[in-house]
């Protein structure tokens, strides 16, 4: 595959000169060879093209109607244009439906109706969403043969693509390949380009793209600051981020609440939490005014560096300023009390989210199970993992290690050894913590010899994926 994507990428950058040889790589020979299909009937073309148009407009179209109105367009004699095909593949796209979107077009080409550039580009875009990017740079063989030219949606998709399978050599060959071959790149471009290398860790990249944009024609908005400010906080570099904030507003870009999240987010990463809080006010003097999210990352900043009371007071003034908390809210505050020793609040918080329309979610539950644990109350702990396999939510590896540990600690090995196999039965692995305390048990001959055996299962299922264990067991 990578060979595909190397020869398509030649293909397409020496455009229509080099059609011929794109037809000689292309793996795909035709998509015709591979799309099939059948039906037939007939209806009033314009009425109906408009009746699609309508219903993709409305915003309410569902699945099966959509496939609906689409089989009713491939029978149609004559043919409808192509415009409602697309509209529709539109619409299933944007439903995540990938799969359904290729089988149409197979549908499609098996009818001999003719596609455009919109519809190589839902289809590409398709193949990019299911992590196959080859096949998409296989499809614009298609478009050159269909008598098109792959336009900058096609590429600024294949970049993204790239970006989702974390190609980011490929994505940078490709990028620069597209401005050596003619083509003025948009926002969207840059703003494919900035986040992928953000989001791949290549930030002092991502920098150096800035500054291009910054010299040329093509200006960087919002979108763009935004995540390059994300990304750069993420990497702590919070001076550098500071100074593209204030560089932004002086070029007449205004932040939002993303902007200010980031860089709240990014300080108290780094133990700022002072800063933080000044950001945070000069939001509530000038606006934009902080979201949930903005609440959720300095109650976090400030509980994790130990201000726990204002963390509480913060907590309070988002009720009474009308802000509804989330689980993510919620589930960091009962964080922070059972951290606190304040485990009967922390409890009396969490018996109290269904009043609030709020579902404990995995995590919270592993929390509170944690937060038992550590006060030695096991009954309590089971009775929470007891209510989480009857009702849910499912527990998760950390949900297990967090009760094993809990076992192992107060010298519950049977009800430990009892949890063990049902990870086996789960598919989940023993944690660093836990494989240690399991080798000093082996060690000191305080484990049976049937669960040897056990351990035995358990340890194998971790290589086998490739789980990097910093413990080994001497069995």
């Amino acid at each position: 595959m990578k060979k595909l994507f190397e020869t398509s990428l030649v293909a397409v950058v020496m455009k229509k000169k080099m059609i011929s040889e794109l037809h000689k790589v292309t793996t795909i020979t035709s998509l015709s060879s591979i799309f099939r299909v059948e039906h037939s009937h007939d209806s009033s073309i314009p009425h109906f093209e408009q009746f699609v148009r309508d219903r993709c407009k409305s915003g309410n179209l569902g699945i099966e109607e959509a496939m609906g109105l689409f089989e009713k367009a491939i029978q149609m004699r004559p043919l409808s244009s192509i415009y409602p095909f697309n509209q529709l593949l539109g619409v299933i796209t944007k439903l995540n439906q990938y799969p359904e979107v290729i089988t149409m077009f197979k549908s499609m080409d098996s009818k001999g109706i003719r596609s455009n550039v919109v519809t190589f580009s839902t289809l590409i875009n398709c193949f990019c969403e299911m992590g196959k990017v080859d096949f998409g740079f296989a499809v614009v063989g298609n478009v050159f043969k269909s008598g098109f030219e792959p336009d900058l949606v096609i590429f600024n998709i294949l970049l993204k693509g790239l970006f989702k399978e974390n190609r980011v050599k490929d994505a940078i060959k490709l990028f620069y390949k597209i401005t050596e071959n003619g083509y003025t790149c948009n926002v969207v471009t840059y703003g494919t380009m900035v986040d992928g290398l953000c989001k791949t860790g290549n930030v002092d990249q991502a920098f150096k793209l800035l500054n291009d944009m910054e010299r040329g024609n093509c200006k960087p908005n919002i979108v763009i600051y935004n995540a390059i400010i994300d990304g750069i906080c993420k990497d702590k570099q919070i001076p550098k981020a500071q100074n593209i904030f204030e560089e932004m507003i002086f070029k007449g870009v205004a932040p939002d609440v993303f902007t200010y999240n980031s860089l709240i987010d990014g300080l108290c990463k780094v133990g700022r939490v002072a800063a933080a809080q000044e950001l945070f006010m000069e939001m509530q003097a000038r606006g934009p005014s902080p979201d949930v999210y903005t609440y959720n990352v300095l109650l976090d900043g400030l509980f994790t560096n130990g201000r726990y009371e204002e963390a509480m007071r913060l907590f309070e003034k988002m009720d009474n300023d009308g802000l509804e908390a989330d689980i993510v809210t919620y589930s960091t505050v009962i964080d922070s009390m059972c951290k606190s020793n304040n485990l009967d609040e922390a409890k009396k918080l969490f018996d109290s989210l269904p009043s609030k329309e709020l579902k404990s979610d995995t995590q919270t539950f592993n929390i509170m199970i944690q937060g038992f644990m550590k006060k030695g109350l096991l009954q309590e702990s089971e009775n929470l993992l007891t209510e989480m396999l009857d009702k849910g939510p499912t527990p998760d590896n950390v949900t297990y290690n967090i009760m094993i540990r809990g076992f192992f600690q107060n010298n519950e090995i049977d009800k430990a050894v009892q949890l063990l196999y049902d990870m086996v039965d789960r598919d989940f692995s023993l944690d660093v913590i836990n494989t240690s305390i399991v080798e000093d048990l082996l060690a000191a001959d305080g484990l049976e010899g049937k669960f040897i055996g056990l351990v035995d299962k358990i340890l194998p299922k971790r290589q086998s994926k490739g789980t990097v264990t910093t413990v080994e067991l001497g069995v």
